[in-house]
């Protein structure tokens, strides 16, 4: 009980700085470090820092139950799970108290560094994922024909598997692995892109299904082929473009959609939430996907881009998240995909999201100093 009231004490007081003058830390990739205050976060003390620190207990969890010395960091240095076990209890007592207090928590016991590549490059590109909700049944019929495939048995975690275009061709036909049948073929296609959905089966039931593995192909993204094809304008290269023209043009989606060879398999899933690749339960706008080569799963990352909507406007997305999944083409130093949740304003945001913005990493103190030892 002295613990929590030690805890809950010092929330309400600011610290001064751990070190004297603002660091720099170098990893053996790609990855610099600068430090900066909060108060350089644009709009950091208006966000709700109780709904992020909500979304880090997911993670907390995880870490928890690993080996306490399992790296989780590698390119930033040899971070482990037992790294964060005091931030973790703490944020464990603080669930429970106001978004100030959980602010002067972050404030107190991390710092934050802005990231970057070794060349100096701060920006780099953020999308929108979310959880689509699909018709379906689970007989084939001449409306519900689209077949959703559980993963193969002969699936290896490398080895290249049959393209796109061959299982649309018929691969898998007759191997006992549909799981189900959708009507739309098109918005079955941006499911694999989400790597969950839920179904609405013809009975009135509904399925969860969650990612259970991909045929090892590079994700290709259709937006800039069809760019060049001159199917949809550049200033309109976004997912919801790209769902209009081929749900119009249903003669020839296939072949665009084919040009992406990567495809996903799923499984029935009777969880509450969408899990992602760190193993966790995903918050809406608290939960990003990153690369998981480069940044570590369960990192709190304060983002800054902007959410454009289908008239074109924006406005500003400022925000403390979480990494807690990952996707074929979230690849770089800064790249960030943002889950929506789920419903018909998760799939505006997410369909129309691919601007450009930063993230910062807000490290534990001890993290740092175990850095800064080396």
């Amino acid at each position: 009980m002295s613990w929590r009231l030690l805890i809950i004490f010092s929330l309400f007081f600011t610290t001064g700085c751990l070190f004297s003058k603002k660091i720099t830390i170098k990893s053996k990739s790609n990855i610099v470090l600068k430090e900066i205050d909060f108060s350089e976060l644009k709009n950091w003390q208006a966000d709700n820092h109780l709904e992020a620190l909500l979304a880090f207990s997911h993670s907390c969890r995880k870490f928890a139950k690993m080996n306490q010395s399992a790296v989780i960091a590698s390119q930033l240095g040899n971070i482990t799970a037992g790294d964060y076990r005091d931030v973790c209890e703490i944020a464990e007592v603080l669930r429970t108290l106001s978004s100030k207090q959980t602010r002067n928590f972050f404030e107190n016991w991390f710092r934050a560094f802005e990231i970057s590549d070794r060349h100096g490059e701060n920006e780099g590109l953020f999308t929108g994922y979310f959880e689509p909700l699909l018709n379906g049944s689970k007989i084939k019929t001449d409306k519900y024909r689209y077949p959703v495939y559980s993963r193969p048995q002969n699936l290896t975690a490398t080895e290249e598997y049959l393209t796109r275009a061959d299982i649309e061709a018929g691969a898998l036909k007759n191997k006992k692995l549909e799981i189900l049948y959708v009507d739309d073929k098109v918005d079955l296609f941006f499911a694999h892109i989400q790597g969950s959905m839920r179904v609405k089966l013809n009975d009135s039931r509904e399925i969860r299904l969650s990612y259970a593995g991909r045929n090892n192909h590079p994700f290709t993204a259709i937006a800039n082929p069809m760019v060049e094809k001159k199917l949809i304008p550049r200033n309109l290269a976004n997912s919801a473009s790209v769902r209009d023209w081929l749900k119009e043009n249903p003669d020839k989606a296939d072949e665009i959609m084919n040009i992406n060879d990567a495809y996903t398999f799923y499984k029935v899933f009777d969880g509450e939430y969408v899990i992602g690749a760190q193993n966790v339960p995903l918050t809406a706008e608290r939960s990003l996907a990153i690369d998981d080569e480069i940044l570590p799963y369960g990192s709190l990352l304060w983002v800054e881009t902007k959410l454009k909507n289908k008239t074109g406007n924006t406005q500003p997305f400022n925000r403390l998240m979480v990494s807690q999944d990952t996707g074929s083409a979230i690849r770089g130093v800064v790249r960030g995909d943002i889950f929506f949740g789920n419903g018909k304003e998760a799939e505006e945001k997410a369909f129309y999201m691919a601007n450009r913005g930063r993230y910062y990493i807000l490290l534990p103190i001890s993290v740092i100093e175990k850095l800064l030892a080396k």
